[in-house]
């Protein structure tokens, strides 16, 4: 290594050596991929396989690149589910979605593998893809060590018992000092305080001006939700006090788009002129790199050269895959001073600045807008700082009137993340482990998750808790002390008030209900009378049954006891103590076999669809199972059914991307009727909505929901693509970005190369159409990611 090694990073890689694997948990950017590094040495030095997993394709299309460059083109590989380069090589990069593919499909594959590198572990708790992490932990062959890179988290030694409870002694470094020194601050009317004195106490002026700040608006009602402070004022700020390169997240892509055209708009520059000559010279190296004519107008179109100019970009998903790599490129060069981002950018992309700029402490989260939790604001702030250039990086907090002081101060101070295992077994899950297991092996493997770990230490923490309501209980039950009554008495009393209580609430439902006996009087219109019929009948029978319960109340021993209300106050902690232990009894045992009863509700559905038969796959089963995806029961099904037959590549593209990508979430308004490129499309497209309806309706009677409606956007964009349209003159869906696209493409692409992979052995008549159809799609982005 170019400089001396830190101590932690000197300790994992001792301990690796002398354990089965090793997981390490430090900050962003503090250089726990040296321990990668060590395992690539040793890859090469004794000519063993090193498999370096990623949980985004955006990264491990970026570390295969930073191999290259570290040790050249010969040792280093990339699979993903769009690409496949010199996936023999020592050090091979691929999603963690690769690896497990590979475990199910062909492990022997994996023989020569002596490392596996789990970067970004932690994703271990991201739904729905956590699942993948668990499946490779448990399942990868014994003699392979693994590396576990994670940010830090509360729990890292739950996790490495877990994961040495499979794969043998796990070791553990934990390193929480940052590479740099981090301050934060908060802005207020444009202006940065910092949150924290110099002994990491809460500044007190700082929470002062805050409370004063909030105080005085929550008088001017009007202007509550004006924002306190304003874009452009922050940038100059930053610029002022030499905080730049900066990352100002925004948490909606319009978001973004429109602070880039405020800064259009009022002409703000932050570079050089010999800046603006080097940015220049690798957008045009970036234009000319693209040989196609209508991926360059394309680009042409969708970047704002002007911005990049003066050091000013957007980074979001919803950007050209190669026009977010320029602007990551002229970051890590340090000619973007800022970039407007949204929290996607702090998801493992190597994008250090020296400054995080968090401009709203509350994000949507799918169903409504919450507050960042620490371990988020943790994520976003993981960016400030580079190592080896800046002494401390800052990480600036604007100021919502909103949002009260103290939640800020306690998200900035609170706890570390805690991992929470998002296991969830799935059809594919299923059919591949019934292909390779007994039920009863499978059984076994789900007691092996992480998910039911952390169930069986909740169950064990569980029972120490009953055990302390038993033992109040006898306590409560052994200390009384009336002569007069007993218990029982106090219970049966309190049964016999619910009781009557539920006859008071029937007998109004009933009489609103009834229908009267009709008795008219001199001068009244309307009806009176008792009810009559099946209603009168239940009336009476109620009434006899109030009348009882009444008697019985009244001759009890419990009313005419002179301690009545101190029993009835005693026995209430008893009754809500009952409650307790019968409600924890209940979840104990529905914790030992969770994903096990799970596991069975996907065997029931998959069996009555005809995709296992005795306890193994059949020739359908077997071939979904070689299909990873959450729609790939329906996709099959309509394989198997014939509904592709007659359809041309374009059109079988057209179809098959409606259930390999997924509509983005949002307010659509009124939608408009659907109109598809060729009637068999339109025919088809029905077909499959059916087909996905009979299996949400045999998911609905065991209450197990797995699949995802098809999607609509992307139907015409992929028949134009398969059809080898320019991509600039593609239309877009609507409310749908490039990037959107794109990715819908890539997960087109990879549905069927899965899909071609598994007709492959089984010389079904529509191979030939998915092989051309995966021909017709080898184009532009895609042919070279």
């Amino acid at each position: 290594m170019p400089w001396p090694l830190d101590p932690f990073q000197r300790d994992a890689i001792e301990k690796l050596d002398t354990h089965q694997g090793v997981l390490v948990c430090a900050p962003t950017s503090s250089g726990k991929t040296v321990v990668a590094d060590y395992c690539n040495f040793r890859a090469l030095r004794d000519g063993v396989q090193v498999i370096y997993t990623t949980p985004l394709k955006a990264l491990s299309n970026q570390k295969y690149r930073d191999f290259v460059r570290q040790y050249g083109a010969d040792p280093a590989g990339l699979v993903t589910g769009e690409n496949s380069i010199n996936d023999r090589a020592p050090i091979v990069v691929m999603t963690t979605e690769i690896l497990r593919n590979l475990i199910y499909e062909d492990l022997s594959r994996l023989d020569g593998v002596r490392y596996v590198v789990l970067d970004e572990v932690h994703y271990i708790d991201d739904f729905p893809r956590g699942s993948v992490w668990e499946e490779v932990i448990i399942q990868a062959p014994s003699q392979i060590k693994f590396v576990g890179l994670s940010a830090t988290v509360g729990n890292y030694r739950e996790l490495a018992t877990w994961m040495a409870e499979n794969r043998g002694p796990i070791a553990t470094v934990y390193h929480a000092e940052r590479p740099t020194e981090l301050r934060l601050w908060l802005s207020m009317r444009n202006v940065f305080r910092s949150l924290f004195d110099t002994h990491g106490k809460v500044n007190q002026d700082t929470w002062q001006r805050a409370q004063r700040e909030d105080e005085a608006m929550s008088q001017a009602h009007g202007f509550r939700r004006l924002p306190a402070n304003d874009m452009l004022k922050v940038v100059e700020q930053l610029d002022d006090q030499q905080m730049l390169p900066a990352i100002y997240f925004i948490f909606s892509r319009r978001g973004c788009r429109e602070a880039l055209q405020r800064c259009a708009y009022h002409g703000l520059d932050l570079t050089s002129d010999d800046e603006k000559a080097r940015i220049e010279r690798l957008t045009q190296q970036r234009l000319e790199s693209l040989v196609d004519a209508d991926e360059a107008a394309l680009f042409r179109r969708m970047v704002d050269s002007d911005m990049l100019l003066r050091g000013l970009a957007a980074h979001h998903a919803g950007l050209l895959p190669y026009h977010k790599e320029l602007v990551e490129e002229l970051f890590q060069a340090g000619l973007i001073k800022v970039v407007f981002a949204t929290e996607t950018l702090a998801l493992g992309i190597n994008m250090p600045a020296k400054a995080v700029v968090v401009s709203s402490f509350s994000k949507f989260d799918g169903v409504g807008f919450a507050n960042l939790t620490t371990g988020e604001l943790t994520q976003l702030m993981g960016r400030a700082g580079r190592r080896g250039i800046d002494v401390r990086g800052h990480g600036v907090i604007l100021k919502e009137q909103d949002v009260d002081i103290g939640t800020i101060y306690e998200v900035a101070m609170g706890p570390g993340p805690v991992i929470r295992s998002k296991f969830l077994p799935t059809y594919n899950m299923a059919l591949n482990l019934l292909r390779i297991y007994t039920p009863e092996q499978a059984d076994e493997l789900m007691l092996r998750s992480f998910g039911q770990f952390q169930l069986r230490t909740a169950s064990s923490e569980l029972q120490e808790r009953l055990q302390n309501v038993r033992l109040r209980l006898e306590d409560l039950r052994a200390t009384w002390a009336c002569e007069r009554c007993r218990p029982k008495d106090v219970s049966d009393y309190l049964r016999n008030e619910e009781r009557l209580r539920s006859i008071r609430l029937e007998t109004r439902r009933l009489r609103r209900e009834a229908v009267p006996v009709p008795a008219r009087r001199r001068g009244q219109g309307g009806f009176r009378g008792r009810p009559h019929g099946l209603a009168g009948r239940q009336l009476h029978r109620l009434e006899e049954e109030r009348q009882a319960l009444q008697e019985r109340q009244r001759k009890s021993r419990i009313t005419r006891c002179p301690r009545f209300g101190e029993h009835l106050a005693g026995f209430g902690e008893q009754r809500e103590l009952e409650r307790e232990l019968k409600q924890g009894e209940r979840t104990k045992v529905e914790q030992n076999d969770q994903y096990q009863r799970k596991l069975r509700r996907l065997y029931r559905v998959l069996g009555e669809a005809g995709f296992i038969e005795g306890d193994k796959p059949t020739e359908k089963g077997l071939l979904t199972a070689r299909v990873y995806g959450e729609n790939s029961l329906v996709l099959v099904e309509a394989l198997w059914q014939g509904y592709f037959e007659g359809v041309g590549p374009e059109e079988l593209c057209a179809l098959t991307v409606m259930l390999a990508a997924e509509d983005r979430g949002r307010d659509r308004g009124p939608r408009q009727p659907r109109k598809y490129p060729t009637p068999a499309i339109g025919q088809v497209s029905r077909l499959l909505r059916s087909l996905y309806n009979r299996f949400a309706e045999l998911e609905q009677d065991v209450d197990e929901p797995n699949l995802r409606p098809p999607s609509y956007d992307y139907i015409d964009f992929a028949y134009h693509w398969a059809l080898g349209d320019p991509m600039d003159s593609i239309p877009l869906p609507q409310n749908v970005d490039i990037g959107d696209a794109i990715k819908a493409m890539k997960s087109l692409y990879s549905t069927l190369r899965q899909l071609d992979h598994a007709l492959r052995q089984s010389r079904h008549p529509l191979r030939a159409t998915v092989r051309t159809a995966v021909a017709r799609m080898e184009r532009d982005v895609i042919s070279r990611t």
